[in-house]
């Protein structure tokens, strides 16, 4: 059940963490802090395209160790006592063809998702780090908003949004 609920939950949200993170990163940025974003983009982006190139330059390869690989499990010796006429061909050239092509394939994803999940690490840990310094930059402001509070008695002790 949680693989359809992910899977329905990637295709209404495609942007996915990632997106999210950038952008709330982008709102709380200084000068030096976008710099390194800026580094970390290119080289996650590098890695992203060399990914993708070997994937396109290798797929043949990947393909056919693949296809090795099914041809040779279809092909071992299982001690299932069906009679022939019955069940599946286990050398059915376009099925093995086609689950060797799901298998590059998935592969090459998981290997995108792996970079992904690289850099969502390392900009969560810089999101929290420019929200430390913001409220570190913020919190005069809020003392001393509070200090100043001119209300009386009880109304004193119910928050308002602003305080």
């Amino acid at each position: 059940m949680s693989e359809l609920s992910d899977q329905v939950r990637a295709h209404f949200k495609p942007r996915g963490d990632l997106y999210e993170l950038r952008h709330k990163l982008a709102r709380v940025m200084n000068e030096t802090e976008w710099q390194k974003f800026r580094k970390l983009t290119e080289e996650f982006g590098g890695k992203r395209t060399f990914t993708k190139r070997a994937f396109e330059l290798s797929y043949n390869q990947r393909f056919d160790e693949a296809r090795q690989r099914l041809i040779d499990e279809a092909g071992s010796i299982k001690r299932r006592f069906v009679p022939k006429f019955m069940g599946l061909d286990n050398f059915d050239k376009t099925e093995i063809n086609r689950r060797a092509d799901k298998q590059v394939r998935d592969a090459h994803d998981k290997d995108l998702a792996r970079i992904d999940v690289a850099e969502t690490g390392v900009l969560r840990d810089m999101l929290e780090n420019c929200e430390k310094r913001v409220m570190q930059r913020e919190k005069p402001l809020r003392d001393f908003q509070k200090s100043v509070d001119r209300r009386s008695g009880p109304d004193r002790r119910v928050r308002s949004w602003s305080r």
